[in-house]
């Protein structure tokens, strides 16, 4: 087995963490091929021993990705991977997070139960979104959690008009407009209202942010659909950002087609572990929720 590494190379934790690794799999002989994302933190000095690799050769021969930061690293790991998908175990600085179920803590029994395929790959469905300028070429971006239109630097109302499959479904005025994947339920949709949907569906939520109508209330719609967003009225400045990690600035005029991509992100789960014992402890139920 091949295990590549990558992570957030900016913060403190993770040298310490990523030495860790290589000397549990150094024991275990396990190649372990590392992203020369790490040589430019020009402040750390890389030990001679560490195999260091650019990330998309790393990619080819790696089994399985190690990403180590926290859940915003491996949504744009996933991001960095595009179509060339392989199964990504986080391993969480600090706390638990919703992606990462590998901490510090259980770091030996993690990496002990990916040496003996004792792991299951949860597929988690990415949006595909398609950005249409008028004069301009179209761009086309993957996010795991969510899609968030909004009306970006602005205090304005934005209107956005909704069509789902060529067919109307509402005109929402707000802040905006989240577009989220099951995986992007307990990120920012959850916080503006919206259901927490089980990560292995296929479905699209519509979260309305801070909508100016009180009946403007989220909605769960088929993966299979097309989804379509406009512009009614004269707006500067609109923001669609992709899972809070990338922001694009457009105008009334651009188009938004928004839709499942054909390709999916791998997740690792580990024994012992599961959702519903991720999701109680991040949301601090004590199993008896009055």
């Amino acid at each position: 087995m091949i295990i590549g590494c990558t992570g957030n190379y900016r913060k403190e934790e993770f040298y310490a963490i990523l030495q860790k690794v290589y000397s549990m799999l150094k024991d275990e002989n396990v190649e372990f091929l590392i992203s020369s994302d790490l040589e430019k933190n020009t402040e750390f000095e890389i030990p001679n021993e560490y195999i260091i690799m650019e990330f998309s050769q790393l990619v080819e021969k790696c089994d399985v990705l190690f990403a180590i930061g926290g859940d915003g690293t491996i949504l744009s790991t996933v991001r960095r991977l595009e179509q060339n998908m392989k199964p990504i175990m986080g391993i969480h600085i600090g706390g638990l997070g919703f992606l990462s179920e590998c901490t510090e803590k259980n770091l030996k029994e993690s990496i002990n139960s990916i040496l003996n395929n004792e792991y299951l790959i949860s597929q988690r469905m990415l949006l595909e979104v398609q950005v249409s300028p008028p004069n301009d070429a179209i761009q086309t971006l993957w996010a795991l959690n969510d899609i968030v239109i909004d009306h970006g630097p602005s205090a304005r109302l934005l209107k956005a008009e909704v069509q789902v499959s060529n067919h109307y479904l509402n005109t929402f005025e707000g802040d905006g407009v989240i577009f989220s994947t099951p995986t992007g339920s307990t990120a920012y949709s959850l916080s503006a209202g919206g259901p927490i949907i089980y990560p292995s569906m296929d479905s699209i939520t519509v979260t309305p942010i801070c909508p100016h109508s009180l009946s403007a209330r989220p909605i769960v719609l088929r993966s299979t659909e097309t989804i379509t967003m406009s512009f009614p009225e004269p707006y500067d400045g609109i923001s669609l950002a992709v899972d809070g990690q990338i922001k694009v600035l457009i105008d009334d005029q651009t188009q938004i087609k928004i839709t499942k991509a054909k390709h999916s992100a791998q997740i690792i789960s580990l024994p012992g572990n599961g959702y519903f014992k991720t999701l109680r402890t991040k949301m601090g139920w004590s199993g008896n929720v009055r």
